[in-house]
């Protein structure tokens, strides 16, 4: 008994030792053909599929422009992929400076005959025209207050610039601002509280204001020995962009809050810099910059600084507009003989020429509706 006690032992023995060796086979291919190698067979792992950025949507809403495609500049309209472009103003004038309501029904724009400027609104659907103001001086850079009932604008009628607001019917016109210095680039704030302004003085220097609707609570936000001028107010009229001057032809992008408080300068002081632009979600600023003789248009953050050129080596010599949704801004360059307006999509760079004229096309103003 014992010894087949042994040979049942040994038996078991050998058994899982060929099982053990079998199952070693299945991880290891052993190479029996002489060679004495062994190749591991590496059981199949998935491969992650990259994750791409989604495509922006197609272009949407309309933009505004002035083009002086046949002899005058006059305010024409387009949708946002360059279509259906046609004039909505006519006539001997000079028409510049469109600001779209907020409603997106009507264009507020600036309008010259001869050596005077008038402030006029264009119905977008109709092409019916309201004249705002008439008078001898020179009345421009309208701006509307929140709600679409009135306009402020600039005007030089008692021999400096002076802001004055009138009602988007024409009526009720009044001035809102009194002083010896001249007061300019107005902008309306978005909870329609307060108007930020850019105020000079004789001795070439300029601050940013702000002061109510009604003409009380004139404050100063900015008091140094730098230029600063044309503010902006981001989307949450929390804060305001605004451009400052640290020496000649170099301009600084500055943000601050609305009560002046946490100034600080994005940009580096090294280039000539354009009125900056607000994203619609307020993270970030747009803005032409002159970068040694090249000009391109500069994307920064707000909360970081940190920024990216988003057009190089294009002669661009407007302000950017951005879409409503964010995802592009439209632009004017320098196409040759003559200027147009492009589009630049922000997350894939693809640029679109929407104009094609022989004169001039510029100062884009966008719309979603």
């Amino acid at each position: 008994m014992k010894k087949i006690r042994s040979k049942t032992l040994y038996a078991l023995l050998a058994f899982g030792v060929l099982s053990a060796a079998v199952l070693a086979c299945q991880a290891v291919n052993v190479d029996l053909s002489g060679s004495g190698g062994l190749s591991e067979t590496e059981t199949p792992t998935s491969v992650p599929t990259p994750t791409l950025a989604p495509p922006p949507l197609p272009a949407s809403g309309r933009i505004v422009f002035v083009s002086n495609r046949d002899g005058k500049k006059k305010i024409y309209l387009m949708n946002a992929d360059g279509s259906d472009q046609r004039a909505l103003t006519s006539g001997d004038s000079e028409d510049e400076k469109p600001r779209w309501s907020p409603d997106g029904t009507r264009v507020a724009f600036a309008s010259r005959t001869k050596d005077n400027t008038d402030i006029y609104i264009v119905d977008v659907a109709s092409g019916a025209l309201t004249r705002l103001t008439d008078d001898p001086a020179r009345d421009s850079s309208p701006a509307w207050s929140p709600d679409g009932l009135r306009i402020v604008f600039e005007s030089f009628r008692d021999g400096n610039f002076q802001l004055y607001i009138i009602n988007a019917d024409g009526s009720g016109l009044r001035r809102l601002t009194d002083s010896v210095d001249g007061d300019t680039n107005p902008a309306w704030s978005p909870d329609g509280e307060s108007i930020a302004f850019m105020k000079s003085s004789n001795d070439l220097n300029s601050d940013i204001y702000l002061i109510s609707p009604d003409g009380s609570g004139l404050t100063g936000l900015t008091s140094d020995a730098l230029p600063d001028s044309d503010p902006v107010w981001s989307p949450d009229g929390s804060m305001i962009a605004f451009r400052s001057f640290p020496s000649q032809n170099v301009t600084d992008i500055c943000v601050m809050n609305r009560d002046g408080s946490s100034r600080r300068c994005l940009s580096n002081s090294q280039w000539e810099n354009g009125i900056p632009a607000w994203s619609p979600d307020g993270q970030s600023l747009a803005f032409r910059s002159e970068r040694g003789g090249s000009s391109g248009i500069e994307m920064i953050n707000v909360s970081d600084g940190s920024s990216k050129n988003l057009v190089t080596g294009a002669p661009v010599k407007g302000d950017p507009a951005w879409s409503p949704d964010g995802f592009r801004f439209a632009y004017q360059a320098d196409a040759g003989n003559n200027m147009e307006i492009y589009e630049i999509a922000i997350s894939t760079h693809e640029v679109t020429q929407l104009t094609q004229s022989p004169g001039f096309d510029g100062e884009p103003a966008w719309t979603l509706q």
